[in-house]
């Protein structure tokens, strides 16, 4: 059975795990934000630099999100892509495999029927 080509299924793959990575360091960074936002107990003061430095970094968390939803799109797209490949493939096999089975087998059948037949003498 002939096999697609491996390239989707492997840039799917790899983009996979580029993208967990990213979203593991928007995460990690998101919660810095979020604990620099929330460490302000009743009392502190909390600077304007403070604030203005964590919502940046929630801005960054966004970009890089948003980032890593594009890219999940492209590996739906290539793990379709090689869904379909796969199925074309199949198809051709089963089209083949049905045009082939069984050859040879009716001159093997012509071949037993004329051997247990009994010879005409006349010929």
């Amino acid at each position: 059975m002939t096999q697609p080509s491996p390239k989707a299924v492997t840039v799917a793959r790899l983009k996979t795990a580029a993208v967990k990575e990213d979203v593991r360091k928007a995460e990690a960074e998101l919660r810095e934000a979020n604990d620099v936002l929330a460490d302000t107990s009743v009392g502190t003061i909390v600077t304007k630099e403070t604030v203005q430095a964590a919502l940046l970094q929630n801005l960054n968390v966004e970009g890089q999100l948003h980032h890593a939803v594009q890219e999940l799109q492209v590996v739906t797209d290539l793990l379709k892509t090689a869904e379909e490949e796969k199925a074309l493939l199949e198809k051709e096999d089963s089209k083949v495999a049905g045009h082939r089975s069984g050859e040879g087998a009716s001159s093997v059948i012509e071949h037993m029927v004329a051997s247990v037949k009994p010879k005409d003498p006349g010929r």
